[in-house]
Protein backbone atom coordinates (compact mmCIF):
# COMPACT_ATOMS: atom_id res chain seq x y z
CA UNK A 1 0.00 0.00 0.00
CA UNK A 2 2.97 2.28 0.37
CA UNK A 3 3.41 3.25 -3.32
CA UNK A 4 -0.31 3.91 -3.82
CA UNK A 5 -0.56 6.05 -0.69
CA UNK A 6 2.60 7.94 -1.70
CA UNK A 7 1.17 8.64 -5.14
CA UNK A 8 -2.16 9.90 -3.80
CA UNK A 9 -0.55 11.92 -1.00
CA UNK A 10 1.90 13.50 -3.46
CA UNK A 11 -1.03 14.65 -5.62
CA UNK A 12 -2.89 15.97 -2.57
CA UNK A 13 0.21 17.70 -1.22
CA UNK A 14 0.00 20.27 -4.04
CA UNK A 15 -3.15 21.88 -2.60
CA UNK A 16 -1.62 24.12 0.06
CA UNK A 17 -0.10 24.01 3.52
CA UNK A 18 -2.86 21.94 5.17
CA UNK A 19 -2.70 19.40 2.37
CA UNK A 20 1.09 19.15 2.67
CA UNK A 21 0.80 18.61 6.43
CA UNK A 22 -1.79 15.87 5.81
CA UNK A 23 0.56 14.26 3.29
CA UNK A 24 3.40 14.25 5.84
CA UNK A 25 1.13 12.85 8.58
CA UNK A 26 -0.05 9.95 6.42
CA UNK A 27 3.49 9.17 5.27
CA UNK A 28 4.91 9.31 8.80
CA UNK A 29 2.31 6.88 10.20
CA UNK A 30 1.95 4.18 7.53
CA UNK A 31 1.03 1.38 9.95
CA UNK A 32 -1.83 3.33 11.51
CA UNK A 33 -3.34 4.39 8.23
CA UNK A 34 -2.82 0.95 6.66
CA UNK A 35 -5.07 -0.49 9.36
CA UNK A 36 -7.89 1.72 8.06
CA UNK A 37 -7.00 1.24 4.40
CA UNK A 38 -7.28 -2.56 4.38
CA UNK A 39 -11.04 -2.75 5.11
CA UNK A 40 -11.72 0.21 2.80
CA UNK A 41 -9.84 -1.44 -0.05
CA UNK A 42 -11.84 -4.61 0.57
CA UNK A 43 -15.10 -2.65 0.48
CA UNK A 44 -14.24 -0.98 -2.82
CA UNK A 45 -12.64 -4.02 -4.47
CA UNK A 46 -15.22 -6.60 -3.43
CA UNK A 47 -18.20 -4.30 -3.98
CA UNK A 48 -17.12 -3.19 -7.45
CA UNK A 49 -16.30 -6.76 -8.46
CA UNK A 50 -19.67 -8.18 -7.42
CA UNK A 51 -21.78 -5.35 -8.79
CA UNK A 52 -19.81 -4.97 -12.04
CA UNK A 53 -20.32 -8.67 -12.80
CA UNK A 54 -24.08 -8.07 -12.85
CA UNK A 55 -24.02 -4.70 -14.61
CA UNK A 56 -21.70 -6.04 -17.31
CA UNK A 57 -23.85 -9.14 -17.85
CA UNK A 58 -26.96 -6.97 -18.03
CA UNK A 59 -25.28 -4.59 -20.49
CA UNK A 60 -23.92 -7.35 -22.75
CA UNK A 61 -26.76 -9.87 -22.69
CA UNK A 62 -29.80 -8.03 -21.36
CA UNK A 63 -29.96 -10.41 -18.39
CA UNK A 64 -27.91 -10.67 -15.20
CA UNK A 65 -29.65 -13.77 -13.85
CA UNK A 66 -32.89 -14.19 -11.96
CA UNK A 67 -34.14 -11.22 -9.95
CA UNK A 68 -33.98 -13.20 -6.70
CA UNK A 69 -30.40 -14.32 -7.24
CA UNK A 70 -29.25 -10.82 -8.13
CA UNK A 71 -31.07 -9.31 -5.14
CA UNK A 72 -29.51 -11.86 -2.76
CA UNK A 73 -26.07 -11.21 -4.22
CA UNK A 74 -26.49 -7.46 -3.81
CA UNK A 75 -27.75 -7.86 -0.24
CA UNK A 76 -24.81 -10.08 0.68
CA UNK A 77 -22.41 -7.60 -0.88
CA UNK A 78 -24.06 -4.71 0.99
CA UNK A 79 -23.81 -6.53 4.33
CA UNK A 80 -20.16 -7.39 3.78
CA UNK A 81 -19.36 -3.85 2.64
CA UNK A 82 -21.24 -2.42 5.62
CA UNK A 83 -19.25 -4.42 8.18
CA UNK A 84 -15.94 -3.57 6.48
CA UNK A 85 -16.93 0.12 6.29
CA UNK A 86 -17.71 0.14 10.03
CA UNK A 87 -14.31 -1.40 10.76
CA UNK A 88 -12.60 1.24 8.62
CA UNK A 89 -14.56 4.09 10.23
CA UNK A 90 -13.76 2.83 13.74
CA UNK A 91 -10.06 2.58 12.91
CA UNK A 92 -9.94 6.08 11.41
CA UNK A 93 -11.80 7.50 14.41
CA UNK A 94 -9.35 5.80 16.81
CA UNK A 95 -6.38 7.17 14.84
CA UNK A 96 -7.80 10.68 15.13
CA UNK A 97 -8.60 10.24 18.83
CA UNK A 98 -5.14 8.86 19.63
CA UNK A 99 -3.61 11.93 18.00
CA UNK A 100 -5.55 14.38 20.17
CA UNK A 101 -2.35 15.69 21.80
CA UNK A 102 -0.76 16.26 18.39
CA UNK A 103 -3.85 18.18 17.27
CA UNK A 104 -3.83 20.21 20.48
CA UNK A 105 -0.12 20.94 20.07
CA UNK A 106 -0.79 22.33 16.59
CA UNK A 107 -3.30 24.68 18.19
CA UNK A 108 -0.85 25.69 20.92
CA UNK A 109 1.82 26.65 18.37
CA UNK A 110 -0.62 28.82 16.45
CA UNK A 111 -2.58 26.69 13.97
CA UNK A 112 -6.12 27.96 13.48
CA UNK A 113 -9.11 25.68 13.93
CA UNK A 114 -9.88 25.89 10.23
CA UNK A 115 -6.34 24.84 9.33
CA UNK A 116 -6.51 21.79 11.60
CA UNK A 117 -9.92 20.80 10.22
CA UNK A 118 -8.59 21.25 6.70
CA UNK A 119 -5.59 19.03 7.48
CA UNK A 120 -7.90 16.30 8.80
CA UNK A 121 -10.07 16.57 5.68
CA UNK A 122 -7.04 16.22 3.41
CA UNK A 123 -5.94 13.15 5.38
CA UNK A 124 -9.38 11.69 4.72
CA UNK A 125 -8.98 12.46 1.00
CA UNK A 126 -5.61 10.65 0.94
CA UNK A 127 -7.08 7.58 2.64
CA UNK A 128 -10.19 7.55 0.42
CA UNK A 129 -8.18 8.15 -2.75
CA UNK A 130 -5.75 5.35 -1.93
CA UNK A 131 -8.59 2.95 -1.13
CA UNK A 132 -10.39 3.83 -4.36
CA UNK A 133 -7.24 3.42 -6.44
CA UNK A 134 -6.25 0.06 -4.96
CA UNK A 135 -9.81 -1.27 -4.76
CA UNK A 136 -10.46 -0.40 -8.40
CA UNK A 137 -7.21 -2.03 -9.54
CA UNK A 138 -8.06 -5.18 -7.58
CA UNK A 139 -11.58 -5.26 -9.04
CA UNK A 140 -10.28 -4.82 -12.59
CA UNK A 141 -7.65 -7.54 -12.12
CA UNK A 142 -10.27 -9.92 -10.72
CA UNK A 143 -12.90 -9.15 -13.35
CA UNK A 144 -10.67 -9.18 -16.45
CA UNK A 145 -10.24 -12.96 -16.88
CA UNK A 146 -13.86 -13.71 -15.91
CA UNK A 147 -15.33 -11.16 -18.32
CA UNK A 148 -12.92 -12.08 -21.09
CA UNK A 149 -13.98 -15.71 -20.86
CA UNK A 150 -17.69 -14.94 -20.59
CA UNK A 151 -18.02 -12.03 -23.04
CA UNK A 152 -14.82 -11.85 -25.06
CA UNK A 153 -13.72 -8.55 -23.50
CA UNK A 154 -11.94 -7.95 -20.17
CA UNK A 155 -13.49 -4.50 -19.65
CA UNK A 156 -16.44 -4.24 -17.25
CA UNK A 157 -19.46 -2.03 -17.78
CA UNK A 158 -19.79 0.28 -14.78
CA UNK A 159 -22.61 2.85 -14.88
CA UNK A 160 -21.47 6.35 -13.93
CA UNK A 161 -23.95 6.36 -11.04
CA UNK A 162 -22.21 3.33 -9.53
CA UNK A 163 -18.77 4.90 -9.97
CA UNK A 164 -19.91 8.24 -8.54
CA UNK A 165 -21.69 6.56 -5.62
CA UNK A 166 -18.59 4.52 -4.77
CA UNK A 167 -16.38 7.62 -4.78
CA UNK A 168 -18.86 9.72 -2.80
CA UNK A 169 -19.56 7.00 -0.22
CA UNK A 170 -15.88 6.27 0.38
CA UNK A 171 -15.02 9.95 0.70
CA UNK A 172 -17.96 10.69 3.01
CA UNK A 173 -17.03 7.77 5.27
CA UNK A 174 -13.42 8.91 5.64
CA UNK A 175 -14.35 12.57 6.10
CA UNK A 176 -16.80 11.79 8.90
CA UNK A 177 -14.60 9.20 10.63
CA UNK A 178 -11.62 11.58 10.60
CA UNK A 179 -13.36 14.91 11.06
CA UNK A 180 -15.75 14.18 13.94
CA UNK A 181 -13.04 13.16 16.45
CA UNK A 182 -10.85 16.13 15.46
CA UNK A 183 -13.74 18.53 16.04
CA UNK A 184 -14.40 16.86 19.38
CA UNK A 185 -10.77 17.37 20.46
CA UNK A 186 -10.90 21.05 19.50
CA UNK A 187 -13.85 21.69 21.82
CA UNK A 188 -11.40 21.48 24.74
CA UNK A 189 -8.69 24.00 25.55
CA UNK A 190 -5.58 22.97 23.63
CA UNK A 191 -3.16 23.45 26.51
CA UNK A 192 -5.32 21.23 28.76
CA UNK A 193 -5.27 18.41 26.20
CA UNK A 194 -1.48 18.68 25.77
CA UNK A 195 -0.95 18.38 29.53
CA UNK A 196 -3.09 15.24 29.92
Amino acid sequence: MGPAARLVSALVGRFGASARLAMLNVRSQPHRFSAALVPLVLVVGFGLTKVALHTTAQHRTGSAGSTGEVWLDYMGTALYAGFAAIAAANTLAMISFERRRDVALLRVVGAQRGQVRSMAAWEAVVVAGTALLLGTLIALATLAPILDTAFGSPLPYVPWTLAAGTVAGTLLLTLLATGVPVRSVMRHRAITVVRT
